[in-house]
């Protein structure tokens, strides 16, 4: 395991601006003291060009540990991070942690904004479930302070531990899983990609497909595009009831539908039942998540299990080995689907 990576410090900025450190402590931290207008723009063009940023971490050493723990999570209204938030609750509680946490709403402008209160209040590191597409704002953040935890999306090009899923494997597990039971004409229904996580499960469905000889085809894709997804406060339920909305419009001779979680597919099942069209009788639907929930609706939910009480314990364990050892874990652990069978898909 390697040693911290080593942020941008002020010596740094003074020997490349070719000043003294008390001339670059003065000006980046507003001290009240006289100094040159042409040092004071050189410095701050140093530490711009530099991607430096302030390390309240290292501050906050200096009057000993906070025991606090920030955790980012895209929402609380969906099942699945309430369990996520049980693991990781469980680990800290444990280990003599304090868990923080804040939802983003989907929305990477207040996933930003939280980061910098977490560090603000100087907390001891931070889980975060990244919505953000953009990875140059955390890349400056981890250049700073490498304890940091990323789980549930799949986050390849940030030099840092994740903890996520194989939501490619959890596609294609799901389209095998139709066809296994006769199922060949097998339909789509999500919310658009804005979310790396949903590419990769449709990647996955079209990868188990075409490994039969078929195809998952643009008339059996529904994605619903929600004019200001991060604004709103997305109601995965009422998504599920407008995909099948449009399901249903469209006379799709789908046999099957692969639902992009568990809420869009309790919301699919209730529009489907509006219709008068029974679920498996006349269409199976298959979920994502394996939700708690997903065994008492009607019928119960077949669906992919992903394991969120285990990410999140697994999460805020590696960040605590961590903050301890003071090492960089070089974690990445991608946990592996599973299907839960029960009784929403028929065998034809």
């Amino acid at each position: 395991m390697a040693k911290k990576t080593r942020g941008v410090t002020i010596p740094d900025i003074a020997k490349a601006a070719g000043v003294s450190t008390a001339t670059v402590s003065r000006v980046l931290n507003g001290v009240d003291y006289p100094v040159r207008p042409e040092l004071k723009e050189r410095v701050l063009e140093v530490a711009k060009d530099l991607n430096y940023t302030p390390n309240i971490f290292g501050r906050m050493l200096k009057g000993g540990k906070s025991n606090d723990i920030g955790i980012i999570i895209p929402t609380l209204t969906n099942p699945f991070y309430a369990q996520v938030v049980s693991g990781i609750e469980r680990e800290c509680r444990k280990r003599g942690y304090n868990p923080i946490f804040c939802s983003s709403y989907s929305d990477p402008e207040k996933e930003r904004e939280f980061i910098h209160l977490l560090m603000q209040k100087r907390v001891e590191g931070m889980l975060i479930s990244t919505i953000n597409q953009d990875s140059t704002f955390l890349k400056n953040v981890l250049k700073q302070q490498s304890n940091i935890v990323l789980f549930d999306q799949q986050t390849e090009d940030l030099p840092c531990d994740n903890i996520s899923f194989d939501f490619f494997e959890g596609g294609k597990l799901a389209a095998n899983y139709l066809i296994e039971n006769g199922h060949r004409d097998i339909a789509f229904l999500t919310l658009s990609f804005v979310r790396k996580s949903r590419q990769s499960i449709y990647d996955g469905i079209k990868a188990a497909m075409k490994s039969h000889g078929l195809s998952l085809t643009k008339e059996r894709t529904f994605i619903l595009s929600i004019k200001n997804e991060y604004e709103d406060s997305i109601d995965e339920f009422e998504n599920g009831r407008m995909l099948a909305r449009q399901f249903i419009e469209a006379n799709c001779p789908a046999s099957a539908i692969i639902a992009i979680n568990d809420i869009t597919a309790f919301g699919i099942i209730r529009e489907m039942s509006d219709h008068g069209v029974d679920i498996p009788g006349d269409i199976s639907i298959i979920g994502f998540d394996n939700i708690s929930t997903s065994a008492m609706i009607n019928p119960p939910l077949t669906t992919i299990n992903q394991p969120s009480f285990e990410t999140g314990r697994l999460a805020a364990r590696v960040l605590i080995e961590k903050i301890e050892q003071e090492i960089d874990m070089n974690s990445n652990l991608l946990l592996k689907p599973s299907v839960v069978e029960r009784k929403s898909v028929k065998r034809i």
